[in-house]
């Protein structure tokens, strides 16, 4: 088999959100003028440190069956506290963060597996509980960073690219490569897809819930930490709108609510989609409801759309073909 016949069925896979993020994009440019060129590119992909990682984690917890609804305020939390360390320096302050996020992450996928509670509610009480965290951490307001010129590094930028985008790049990359040939990465698209089976051929309980909330707890510890220091401050509330729209991106990538289908291209495409509408209306001065108005809209279409796709196909008589009848020879 050569390289052709192995990439085509994989591009045919993602053909449906490809054409939707080229229609977006040429509708975008058409109606606002100004995005175009390395602008309208970079504003694009600016999403990808904040909505892209965020969206990344929550993915993983929906392939695996369940849904992270806590990584908008442990976003908020890893904000505050990233600024709060700043002193032990940039890199220091985020991994410390991160790994933060990564610890809470497992233990709620620890509680989830174990008592088998659902991470909805679940996450629900972890959001209440760490928005008011966040506001404790930060005295009851928004925060600054005290050292001028510590966010510099994160401001430089080289084209279309900045240090932010960067991270998410080779984060994005690192999970896909764990979801894609790690055993543990194959585990959690097992439970997700067909969970009392994956458990009757061996797949751990525990552990592939564990790594799916560590993962989007962790990316979404980083994103706060990486949005928080560039921009030198840090609000509790800084981060209200972020669940939807991850959750936005990634239904829209194609990612399956029901659990065991998606990967990381799904969620690429899914939050360049987002961030394509987001940006190229910031850029001609409408207020941030009518992109959420737009988005929301956009996401109905999509889902209306696969709704109607399976029905076709669940509706579709199937064809019995009759085994032919031999001649006898004369």
């Amino acid at each position: 088999m050569n390289i052709r016949d192995q990439l085509l069925p994989r591009l045919r896979q993602y053909l449906p959100q490809l054409v939707l993020f080229g229609a977006v994009w040429i509708a975008m440019a058409i109606a606002v003028p100004a995005f175009t060129g390395e602008a309208a590119v970079f504003s694009t992909l600016s999403q990808l440190p904040l909505v892209g990682l965020v969206a990344l984690g929550v993915a993983i917890t929906m392939i695996a069956g369940e849904l992270d609804l806590s990584v908008a305020s442990m976003a908020a939390l890893c904000g505050v506290l990233a600024i709060r360390l700043a002193d032990l320096g940039l890199i220091a302050a985020l991994g410390v963060v991160t790994v933060i996020g990564g610890v809470y992450g497992c233990l709620q996928g620890y509680l989830i597996a174990r008592l088998r509670i659902n991470s909805m509610v679940l996450t629900v009480a972890s959001l209440i509980l760490l928005q008011g965290i966040s506001w404790l951490a930060s005295g009851g307001g928004s925060i600054q960073l005290t050292q001028f010129g510590l966010s510099d590094p994160l401001l430089a930028r080289w084209g279309v690219l900045s240090p932010s985008i960067l991270v998410a790049v080779v984060v994005f990359a690192a999970i896909g490569v764990y979801m894609s040939v790690s055993r543990w990465g194959r585990e959690i698209y097992a439970v997700g897809g067909a969970r009392n089976e994956a458990f009757a051929a061996g797949v751990p309980r525990l552990r592939p819930l564990i790594h799916a909330f560590a993962i989007s707890g962790a990316c979404a510890g980083l994103a706060g930490g990486l949005v928080s220091l560039r921009a030198a401050s840090a609000t509790p509330d800084a981060f209200s709108s972020l669940l939807l729209a991850a959750v936005a991106a990634v239904l829209v990538g194609g990612v399956s609510l029901y659990g065991g289908r998606g990967t990381v291209v799904n969620v690429v495409l899914g939050v360049l989609i987002v961030s394509t509408l987001s940006a190229s209306l910031a850029i001609s001065g409408q207020p941030t409801y009518v992109a959420q108005l737009l988005t929301g809209l956009l996401l109905l279409v999509v889902m209306a759309f696969e709704f109607t796709v399976k029905r076709l196909g669940a509706t579709k008589p199937k064809v019995s073909r009759q085994p032919k009848t031999l001649v006898p020879a004369s």
